[in-house]
Protein backbone atom coordinates (compact mmCIF):
# COMPACT_ATOMS: atom_id res chain seq x y z
CA UNK A 1 0.00 0.00 0.00
CA UNK A 2 2.17 2.81 -1.22
CA UNK A 3 1.52 6.51 -1.39
CA UNK A 4 0.91 6.26 -5.11
CA UNK A 5 -2.58 6.20 -6.49
CA UNK A 6 -3.72 2.61 -6.51
CA UNK A 7 -5.47 2.93 -9.85
CA UNK A 8 -8.23 0.42 -9.21
CA UNK A 9 -9.48 -1.01 -12.49
CA UNK A 10 -13.03 -1.06 -13.80
CA UNK A 11 -13.39 -4.79 -13.19
CA UNK A 12 -12.16 -4.52 -9.59
CA UNK A 13 -14.43 -1.57 -8.93
CA UNK A 14 -17.43 -3.45 -10.34
CA UNK A 15 -16.70 -6.45 -8.13
CA UNK A 16 -16.26 -4.11 -5.19
CA UNK A 17 -19.70 -2.59 -5.82
CA UNK A 18 -21.25 -6.04 -6.22
CA UNK A 19 -20.17 -6.88 -2.66
CA UNK A 20 -20.57 -3.49 -1.02
CA UNK A 21 -24.12 -2.67 -2.14
CA UNK A 22 -25.74 -5.84 -0.68
CA UNK A 23 -23.73 -5.34 2.51
CA UNK A 24 -24.97 -1.74 2.74
CA UNK A 25 -28.60 -2.80 2.25
CA UNK A 26 -28.27 -5.58 4.85
CA UNK A 27 -26.60 -3.22 7.34
CA UNK A 28 -29.32 -0.60 6.90
CA UNK A 29 -32.27 -2.97 7.19
CA UNK A 30 -30.81 -5.19 9.92
CA UNK A 31 -29.80 -2.37 12.22
CA UNK A 32 -33.03 -0.50 11.62
CA UNK A 33 -34.74 -3.66 12.82
CA UNK A 34 -32.62 -3.65 15.99
CA UNK A 35 -33.42 -0.01 16.74
CA UNK A 36 -37.11 -0.45 16.00
CA UNK A 37 -37.28 -3.58 18.17
CA UNK A 38 -35.82 -1.79 21.19
CA UNK A 39 -38.12 1.18 20.59
CA UNK A 40 -41.27 -0.89 20.36
CA UNK A 41 -40.61 -3.63 22.91
CA UNK A 42 -40.32 -2.22 26.42
CA UNK A 43 -38.78 -5.50 27.65
CA UNK A 44 -35.72 -4.71 25.50
CA UNK A 45 -35.21 -1.24 26.98
CA UNK A 46 -32.32 -2.09 29.26
CA UNK A 47 -29.03 -0.33 29.97
CA UNK A 48 -27.08 -2.90 27.97
CA UNK A 49 -29.42 -2.57 25.01
CA UNK A 50 -28.89 1.20 25.07
CA UNK A 51 -25.27 0.53 24.13
CA UNK A 52 -26.41 -2.05 21.59
CA UNK A 53 -28.62 0.61 19.98
CA UNK A 54 -25.62 2.97 19.87
CA UNK A 55 -23.67 0.23 18.10
CA UNK A 56 -26.62 -0.37 15.75
CA UNK A 57 -26.78 3.34 14.85
CA UNK A 58 -23.07 3.29 13.97
CA UNK A 59 -23.53 0.14 11.85
CA UNK A 60 -26.60 1.69 10.22
CA UNK A 61 -24.54 4.76 9.27
CA UNK A 62 -21.85 2.50 7.83
CA UNK A 63 -24.43 1.13 5.40
CA UNK A 64 -26.12 4.47 4.76
CA UNK A 65 -23.12 6.76 4.30
CA UNK A 66 -19.87 4.92 5.11
CA UNK A 67 -20.01 2.42 2.25
CA UNK A 68 -21.20 5.02 -0.31
CA UNK A 69 -18.32 7.28 0.79
CA UNK A 70 -15.90 4.37 0.33
CA UNK A 71 -17.26 3.65 -3.16
CA UNK A 72 -16.87 7.32 -4.12
CA UNK A 73 -13.26 7.49 -2.94
CA UNK A 74 -12.41 4.15 -4.59
CA UNK A 75 -13.56 5.62 -7.91
CA UNK A 76 -10.65 8.10 -7.78
CA UNK A 77 -12.94 11.02 -8.59
CA UNK A 78 -11.68 14.59 -8.34
CA UNK A 79 -13.04 16.63 -5.43
CA UNK A 80 -12.15 19.25 -2.87
CA UNK A 81 -9.36 18.16 -0.54
CA UNK A 82 -11.26 18.77 2.69
CA UNK A 83 -14.35 17.01 1.38
CA UNK A 84 -12.13 14.07 0.48
CA UNK A 85 -10.62 14.12 3.97
CA UNK A 86 -14.05 14.13 5.58
CA UNK A 87 -15.32 11.25 3.44
CA UNK A 88 -12.32 9.11 4.30
CA UNK A 89 -12.26 10.11 7.98
CA UNK A 90 -15.94 9.50 8.62
CA UNK A 91 -15.63 5.72 8.29
CA UNK A 92 -12.86 5.90 10.93
CA UNK A 93 -15.29 7.81 13.15
CA UNK A 94 -17.91 5.08 12.76
CA UNK A 95 -15.32 2.41 13.55
CA UNK A 96 -14.37 4.21 16.75
CA UNK A 97 -18.03 4.53 17.77
CA UNK A 98 -18.37 0.77 17.35
CA UNK A 99 -15.23 0.06 19.39
CA UNK A 100 -16.18 2.42 22.21
CA UNK A 101 -19.74 1.02 22.25
CA UNK A 102 -18.39 -2.54 22.49
CA UNK A 103 -16.09 -1.45 25.33
CA UNK A 104 -19.03 0.15 27.15
CA UNK A 105 -21.04 -3.07 26.70
CA UNK A 106 -18.15 -5.13 28.11
CA UNK A 107 -17.80 -2.89 31.18
CA UNK A 108 -21.58 -2.93 31.67
CA UNK A 109 -21.68 -6.75 31.57
CA UNK A 110 -18.68 -6.95 33.90
CA UNK A 111 -20.40 -5.01 36.68
CA UNK A 112 -23.71 -6.80 36.03
CA UNK A 113 -22.02 -10.14 36.71
CA UNK A 114 -19.39 -9.23 39.31
CA UNK A 115 -21.48 -6.77 41.39
CA UNK A 116 -25.11 -7.38 40.44
CA UNK A 117 -26.64 -5.59 43.45
CA UNK A 118 -24.51 -2.49 43.02
CA UNK A 119 -25.11 -2.59 39.26
CA UNK A 120 -28.89 -2.62 39.69
CA UNK A 121 -28.60 0.36 42.02
CA UNK A 122 -26.45 2.63 39.85
CA UNK A 123 -27.14 1.50 36.28
CA UNK A 124 -29.93 3.46 34.62
CA UNK A 125 -30.82 4.85 31.21
CA UNK A 126 -29.72 8.40 32.06
CA UNK A 127 -26.18 7.31 32.93
CA UNK A 128 -26.10 5.07 29.86
CA UNK A 129 -27.01 8.00 27.61
CA UNK A 130 -24.24 10.08 29.17
CA UNK A 131 -21.72 7.29 28.46
CA UNK A 132 -23.01 7.00 24.89
CA UNK A 133 -22.63 10.75 24.36
CA UNK A 134 -19.03 10.57 25.61
CA UNK A 135 -18.24 7.65 23.29
CA UNK A 136 -19.59 9.50 20.25
CA UNK A 137 -17.73 12.72 21.05
CA UNK A 138 -14.50 10.78 21.64
CA UNK A 139 -14.98 8.86 18.38
CA UNK A 140 -15.39 12.05 16.38
CA UNK A 141 -12.32 13.54 18.08
CA UNK A 142 -10.23 10.49 17.14
CA UNK A 143 -11.61 9.98 13.63
CA UNK A 144 -11.49 13.58 12.43
CA UNK A 145 -7.81 14.14 13.29
CA UNK A 146 -6.85 13.99 9.56
CA UNK A 147 -9.27 16.83 8.84
CA UNK A 148 -7.50 18.89 11.52
CA UNK A 149 -4.17 18.61 9.72
CA UNK A 150 -2.59 15.14 10.04
CA UNK A 151 -2.88 14.01 6.41
CA UNK A 152 -0.94 13.66 3.18
CA UNK A 153 -0.86 16.15 0.32
CA UNK A 154 -1.81 14.37 -2.94
CA UNK A 155 -0.29 15.60 -6.19
CA UNK A 156 -3.68 16.10 -7.85
CA UNK A 157 -7.32 16.51 -6.87
CA UNK A 158 -8.13 12.79 -7.07
CA UNK A 159 -9.55 11.39 -3.84
CA UNK A 160 -8.40 8.04 -2.48
CA UNK A 161 -7.85 6.77 1.04
CA UNK A 162 -4.20 5.76 0.71
CA UNK A 163 -3.18 8.95 -1.07
CA UNK A 164 -4.57 11.37 1.51
CA UNK A 165 -4.72 9.53 4.87
CA UNK A 166 -1.31 9.21 6.52
CA UNK A 167 -0.54 5.61 7.45
CA UNK A 168 1.36 6.87 10.50
CA UNK A 169 -1.93 8.25 11.78
CA UNK A 170 -3.77 5.01 10.98
CA UNK A 171 -1.16 2.77 12.64
CA UNK A 172 0.44 4.70 15.51
CA UNK A 173 -2.50 6.86 16.54
CA UNK A 174 -5.62 4.98 15.49
CA UNK A 175 -4.66 1.29 15.61
CA UNK A 176 -2.08 1.24 18.42
CA UNK A 177 -3.88 3.94 20.40
CA UNK A 178 -7.64 3.43 20.03
CA UNK A 179 -8.33 0.07 18.38
CA UNK A 180 -5.93 -2.51 19.78
CA UNK A 181 -5.98 -1.42 23.47
CA UNK A 182 -9.82 -1.49 23.75
CA UNK A 183 -9.89 -4.93 22.13
CA UNK A 184 -7.28 -6.23 24.59
CA UNK A 185 -9.19 -4.70 27.52
CA UNK A 186 -12.41 -6.34 26.31
CA UNK A 187 -10.64 -9.68 26.02
CA UNK A 188 -9.57 -9.58 29.67
CA UNK A 189 -12.99 -8.34 30.77
CA UNK A 190 -14.81 -11.27 29.18
CA UNK A 191 -12.26 -13.76 30.50
CA UNK A 192 -12.98 -12.34 33.97
CA UNK A 193 -16.75 -12.51 33.37
CA UNK A 194 -16.67 -16.17 32.36
CA UNK A 195 -14.46 -17.04 35.33
CA UNK A 196 -16.87 -15.30 37.70
CA UNK A 197 -19.86 -17.08 36.14
CA UNK A 198 -18.09 -20.43 36.55
CA UNK A 199 -17.33 -19.65 40.19
CA UNK A 200 -20.90 -18.54 40.82
CA UNK A 201 -22.26 -21.80 39.42
CA UNK A 202 -19.97 -23.78 41.73
CA UNK A 203 -21.00 -21.63 44.69
CA UNK A 204 -24.67 -22.09 43.88
CA UNK A 205 -24.21 -25.84 43.80
CA UNK A 206 -22.61 -25.80 47.25
CA UNK A 207 -25.32 -23.52 48.63
CA UNK A 208 -28.08 -25.72 47.25
CA UNK A 209 -26.59 -28.86 48.77
CA UNK A 210 -26.32 -27.15 52.15
CA UNK A 211 -29.78 -25.52 52.09
CA UNK A 212 -31.62 -28.30 50.26
CA UNK A 213 -33.84 -25.66 48.62
CA UNK A 214 -34.80 -26.67 45.09
CA UNK A 215 -36.73 -23.46 44.40
CA UNK A 216 -33.81 -21.24 45.37
CA UNK A 217 -31.46 -23.41 43.36
CA UNK A 218 -33.58 -23.06 40.27
CA UNK A 219 -33.86 -19.28 40.66
CA UNK A 220 -30.15 -18.70 41.22
CA UNK A 221 -29.20 -21.04 38.41
CA UNK A 222 -31.52 -19.25 35.98
CA UNK A 223 -30.03 -15.84 36.86
CA UNK A 224 -26.46 -17.07 36.51
CA UNK A 225 -27.10 -18.90 33.24
CA UNK A 226 -28.93 -15.86 31.86
CA UNK A 227 -26.00 -13.55 32.57
CA UNK A 228 -23.61 -16.12 31.17
CA UNK A 229 -25.55 -16.45 27.94
CA UNK A 230 -25.75 -12.65 27.55
CA UNK A 231 -22.00 -12.35 28.07
CA UNK A 232 -21.33 -15.15 25.59
CA UNK A 233 -23.47 -13.54 22.89
CA UNK A 234 -21.80 -10.16 23.33
CA UNK A 235 -18.38 -11.82 23.35
CA UNK A 236 -19.25 -13.28 19.93
CA UNK A 237 -20.03 -9.75 18.73
CA UNK A 238 -16.58 -8.58 19.84
CA UNK A 239 -14.80 -11.60 18.34
CA UNK A 240 -16.48 -11.02 14.97
CA UNK A 241 -15.58 -7.34 15.15
CA UNK A 242 -11.92 -8.24 15.70
CA UNK A 243 -11.97 -10.82 12.89
CA UNK A 244 -13.50 -8.34 10.47
CA UNK A 245 -11.48 -5.24 11.34
CA UNK A 246 -8.01 -6.50 12.27
CA UNK A 247 -7.02 -7.56 8.71
CA UNK A 248 -7.30 -4.02 7.31
CA UNK A 249 -5.32 -2.66 10.27
CA UNK A 250 -2.69 -5.37 9.85
CA UNK A 251 -2.33 -4.41 6.17
CA UNK A 252 -1.92 -0.77 7.16
CA UNK A 253 0.77 -1.76 9.66
CA UNK A 254 2.62 -3.90 7.12
CA UNK A 255 2.53 -1.12 4.54
CA UNK A 256 4.02 1.31 7.05
CA UNK A 257 6.84 -0.89 8.34
CA UNK A 258 7.61 -2.75 5.09
CA UNK A 259 7.69 0.06 2.56
CA UNK A 260 9.39 -2.08 -0.08
CA UNK A 261 6.65 -4.68 0.11
CA UNK A 262 3.91 -4.08 -2.45
CA UNK A 263 0.43 -4.98 -1.19
CA UNK A 264 -2.07 -5.37 -4.04
CA UNK A 265 -4.87 -2.85 -3.77
CA UNK A 266 -7.36 -5.65 -4.47
CA UNK A 267 -6.24 -7.32 -1.23
CA UNK A 268 -6.85 -4.08 0.62
CA UNK A 269 -10.32 -3.86 -0.93
CA UNK A 270 -11.11 -7.39 0.27
CA UNK A 271 -10.08 -6.42 3.80
CA UNK A 272 -12.23 -3.28 3.58
CA UNK A 273 -15.24 -5.28 2.36
CA UNK A 274 -14.78 -7.68 5.29
CA UNK A 275 -14.70 -4.76 7.73
CA UNK A 276 -17.89 -3.31 6.25
CA UNK A 277 -19.60 -6.73 6.38
CA UNK A 278 -19.29 -6.63 10.16
CA UNK A 279 -22.00 -3.95 10.25
CA UNK A 280 -24.52 -6.44 8.85
CA UNK A 281 -23.61 -9.31 11.20
CA UNK A 282 -24.69 -8.06 14.62
CA UNK A 283 -28.48 -8.20 14.03
CA UNK A 284 -28.08 -11.87 13.07
CA UNK A 285 -26.21 -12.53 16.31
CA UNK A 286 -28.91 -10.85 18.40
CA UNK A 287 -31.63 -12.83 16.62
CA UNK A 288 -29.76 -16.10 17.14
CA UNK A 289 -28.74 -15.64 20.78
CA UNK A 290 -31.52 -13.52 22.33
CA UNK A 291 -35.04 -14.95 22.49
CA UNK A 292 -36.68 -11.56 23.12
CA UNK A 293 -34.92 -9.97 20.15
CA UNK A 294 -35.81 -12.96 18.00
CA UNK A 295 -39.47 -12.86 19.01
CA UNK A 296 -39.68 -9.11 18.41
CA UNK A 297 -37.94 -9.36 15.04
CA UNK A 298 -40.47 -11.97 13.94
CA UNK A 299 -43.40 -9.83 14.96
CA UNK A 300 -42.05 -6.70 13.28
CA UNK A 301 -41.31 -8.56 10.06
CA UNK A 302 -44.73 -10.22 10.12
CA UNK A 303 -46.53 -6.94 10.72
CA UNK A 304 -44.54 -5.13 8.04
CA UNK A 305 -44.51 -7.78 5.32
CA UNK A 306 -47.35 -10.26 5.73
CA UNK A 307 -50.00 -7.74 6.69
CA UNK A 308 -49.17 -5.41 3.80
CA UNK A 309 -49.28 -8.33 1.41
CA UNK A 310 -52.65 -9.46 2.75
CA UNK A 311 -53.94 -5.90 2.54
CA UNK A 312 -52.89 -5.68 -1.09
CA UNK A 313 -54.90 -8.85 -1.71
CA UNK A 314 -58.04 -7.32 -0.23
CA UNK A 315 -57.71 -8.56 3.34
CA UNK A 316 -57.89 -6.36 6.44
CA UNK A 317 -56.80 -6.99 10.00
CA UNK A 318 -59.63 -7.53 12.42
CA UNK A 319 -57.62 -6.08 15.32
CA UNK A 320 -54.82 -3.69 16.07
CA UNK A 321 -51.71 -5.45 17.31
CA UNK A 322 -50.11 -3.85 20.34
CA UNK A 323 -46.59 -2.71 19.44
CA UNK A 324 -45.53 -3.19 23.04
CA UNK A 325 -45.55 -6.92 22.25
CA UNK A 326 -47.20 -7.79 25.54
CA UNK A 327 -50.71 -8.47 24.37
CA UNK A 328 -53.01 -7.82 21.42
CA UNK A 329 -55.50 -5.00 21.76
CA UNK A 330 -58.63 -6.56 20.35
CA UNK A 331 -61.16 -4.73 18.22
CA UNK A 332 -64.63 -6.14 18.72
CA UNK A 333 -66.29 -7.07 15.45
CA UNK A 334 -70.07 -7.00 15.08
CA UNK A 335 -71.26 -10.38 13.80
CA UNK A 336 -74.81 -11.10 12.80
CA UNK A 337 -76.18 -14.15 14.56
CA UNK A 338 -78.77 -15.53 12.16
CA UNK A 339 -80.07 -18.07 14.66
CA UNK A 340 -80.77 -15.66 17.51
CA UNK A 341 -81.54 -12.77 15.12
CA UNK A 342 -79.29 -10.39 17.01
CA UNK A 343 -75.86 -8.83 16.74
CA UNK A 344 -73.16 -10.10 19.10
CA UNK A 345 -69.52 -9.20 19.62
CA UNK A 346 -66.84 -11.54 18.40
CA UNK A 347 -63.68 -11.02 20.48
CA UNK A 348 -60.89 -13.33 19.37
CA UNK A 349 -57.88 -14.02 21.56
CA UNK A 350 -55.55 -13.98 18.57
CA UNK A 351 -55.38 -11.63 15.58
CA UNK A 352 -58.28 -12.21 13.22
CA UNK A 353 -58.16 -11.53 9.53
CA UNK A 354 -61.39 -11.04 7.62
CA UNK A 355 -61.90 -10.75 3.92
CA UNK A 356 -63.86 -7.76 2.64
CA UNK A 357 -67.25 -8.73 1.23
CA UNK A 358 -70.02 -6.73 -0.31
CA UNK A 359 -72.56 -5.45 2.23
CA UNK A 360 -75.78 -7.36 2.42
CA UNK A 361 -79.03 -5.60 1.52
CA UNK A 362 -79.94 -5.05 5.15
CA UNK A 363 -76.71 -3.09 5.70
CA UNK A 364 -74.97 -5.69 7.81
CA UNK A 365 -71.59 -6.92 6.52
CA UNK A 366 -71.26 -10.67 6.34
CA UNK A 367 -68.02 -11.89 7.77
CA UNK A 368 -66.78 -15.06 6.23
CA UNK A 369 -63.64 -17.10 6.05
CA UNK A 370 -62.55 -16.13 9.52
CA UNK A 371 -58.86 -17.01 9.79
CA UNK A 372 -56.82 -16.95 12.93
CA UNK A 373 -53.23 -15.85 12.45
CA UNK A 374 -50.69 -16.45 15.16
CA UNK A 375 -48.38 -13.50 15.81
CA UNK A 376 -45.81 -15.67 17.57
Amino acid sequence: MSSEAPGIGTWSYTVNMAFEIPIAVAAILGNLLVMFAVYKNRHLRSVTNSFIVSLAVADFLVGLVGIPFALITNANVSMDRYLCLFLNSFIVVLTQISIFSLLAIAVDRYFAVVSPLKYRRIANTKRALCVIAVTWVAAFAVGLVPVMGWHLEPDDNSCNFVTIIDMKYMVYFNFFGFVLPPLIIMLFIYIKIFNVVRQQIKQISKTVVAANDDEMARHLSMLTVKEGKAARALAIVIILFAICWLPVHFLNTISLFCKNLHIPYVLLLMAIILSHANSAMNPLIYAYSNREFRRTFKKIIASCAVCKYLKSKGWTLGLTTSMEFTEASVTALPVRNNVLNRTTLLIPTTPMITQKQNSSPNGIRAIENQTLVSMV
